[in-house]
């Protein structure tokens, strides 16, 4: 006897309760008339994505850049300048050069070598484990408090010798990523910022120190977005192929196993099985793209204003969403999917602030081929810098167009219109209205995503007595 009420119940919650999505992905054609070992294999890879949201994300960035002539682990991605559209990740920024590079803690202990802060520039940013979780923060804000020095990576059950003189982290899992700002002091460049990088050092630390290798990731295209369909289960095998498992994950460790995803064991889904795959990974996005459409409106920074403040975290005022009684994975994957790489803590003031407007002025949500105005106030509370940056609402990724354009902000003030009172006005859209093209962030018939970053918030806006003005519709 066939029934479908395993596979439907899913489903028939998803439409009735948030309605009906549009994937990335078009994924084959699923019969509704599954067996009851089919209705099985769909709902545990649909839980199997939602649940593993953001190892898989920091795997794709890893495997995107890995991707890039000449480079492996402990090789130094360095942006000499900052990202173009052409460079798809999860709500990158436009307005300060990346750092990134990788690691795997098989081969050993990791030395990361950090400059002091100098009159040019500072790093900012985040080690991370394969769970995407912080392990270490670095510059400033991190153990050296900006005065530079060495930190030691050690791997999961380590037993050697821990030499003096470092700041030692012990990760859980093998494989590493870090994604560093280079930012750029007062009166400093991009090249001033690009140079500073520079003098980092990543090597084994049984291989002692040596020169560490660079490339500039500007020139390369990039493609590291999490893939929705049967890949995503082809992702979390590779990933626990390597990593251990943590006590939290075992009973769905468990559940993947009876569909085939058993670590260091080949996973090789008959073609049946993969369209199921396929429709389960479809779901599993659209169910989480409504997640962040609500962790976004419950999140509205001003009473009066539709600007909502996108880092909101678990009850210990971080982003892992474990407690002693559960992991919240709705929670958990609603706050990884449409971001990368959150501090190990928030704190009550953060030193990076992003905002994104859930509708526009009138209450409406923004569409796809409109045109859209963003006023920025002379008074706008950064003491570093501001920014604008617009993604493509399904990806969450920069928009590709003609101009490579996906954000403006406080380093583009030079070529921009002022207005009279100092304010700026920022157009988004697809086309750029007469005679402010420099003004204009293209959209290329895609529904935008919009954040506006602030970089060292004033007191001002944690005071709330400054306001942000919300998205006007133009035409």
């Amino acid at each position: 006897m066939k029934t479908r009420t395993l596979y439907t119940l899913p489903i028939l919650f998803i439409s009735l309760f948030f309605g009906c999505n549009t994937s990335q992905n078009s994924p084959e054609k699923v019969s509704e008339n599954l067996s009851l070992e089919e209705q099985v294999i769909y709902q545990r890879a649909f839980e199997a994505i939602v649940w593993g949201m953001p190892a898989t994300a920091i795997y794709r960035l890893r495997e995107g850049f890995l991707e890039l002539p000449e480079v492996d682990n402990n090789v130094i991605v360095a942006y000499s300048k900052p990202a173009l559209s052409k460079h798809k990740a999860i709500t990158a920024n436009t307005a300060t050069p990346y750092i990134t590079a990788y690691t795997d803690l098989r081969e050993g202990p990791v030395v990361l070598d950090i400059p002091a802060v100098s009159n040019k520039a500072s790093l900012y940013g985040q080690v991370v484990d394969a769970w995407q979780s912080t392990i270490a923060g670095v510059g400033p804000s991190g153990a050296d408090k900006g005065k530079g020095g060495k930190y030691l990576f050690l791997p999961p059950n380590y037993d050697g010798d821990v030499p003096q003189g470092y700041f030692v982290v012990q990760s859980t899992t093998y494989r590493l990523a870090l994604v560093f700002r280079s930012i750029r002091g007062k009166n400093a460049t991009d090249k001033d910022a690009y140079d500073y990088t520079q003098q980092m050092k990543m090597y084994y630390l049984s291989e002692g120190e040596q020169p560490t290798k660079f490339v500039d990731g500007i020139p390369f295209p990039l493609q590291s977005l999490p893939r929705y369909d049967y890949h995503a289960l082809e992702d979390i095998h590779a990933i626990f192929s390597v990593e251990p498992v943590l006590e939290r994950d075992k009973v769905m460790m468990g559940m993947l196993a009876t569909i085939g995803i058993k670590p260091n064991k080949p996973f090789n889904p008959d073609k049946k099985t993969k369209a199921i795959f396929n429709k389960a990974a479809k779901d599993a996005y659209d169910y989480m793209h409504q997640l962040v459409k609500k962790h976004h409106e419950d999140g509205l920074y001003w009473e009066d204003r539709q600007w909502s403040f996108v880092m909101r975290t678990d009850d210990a005022d971080g982003f892992d969403f474990v407690s002693d009684t559960q992991i919240e994975i709705d929670k958990r994957a609603a706050a990884w999917s449409f971001f990368t790489l959150y501090p190990q803590k928030l704190g009550k003031h953060p030193a990076t602030v992003y905002l994104a407007p859930t509708a526009d002025a009138n209450g409406n949500t923004l569409e796809a081929g409109k045109l859209y105005k963003i006023n920025v106030p002379k008074n706008i509370p950064a003491k570093q810098f501001w920014s604008i940056t617009v993604y493509d609402d399904s990806t969450w990724a920069f928009i590709n167009n003609p101009l490579g354009r996906s954000g403006l902000g406080q380093f583009n003030l030079p070529d921009m219109e002022v207005n009279l009172d100092g304010s700026i006005d920022i157009y988004v859209g697809p086309d750029a209205p007469k005679g402010v093209v420099s003004n204009w962030i293209p959209t290329s018939g895609k529904k935008p995503y919009i954040w506006l970053r602030l970089y060292g918030p004033k007191d001002t806006f944690w005071e709330k007595s400054f306001v942000m003005p919300d998205v006007e519709l133009v035409q």
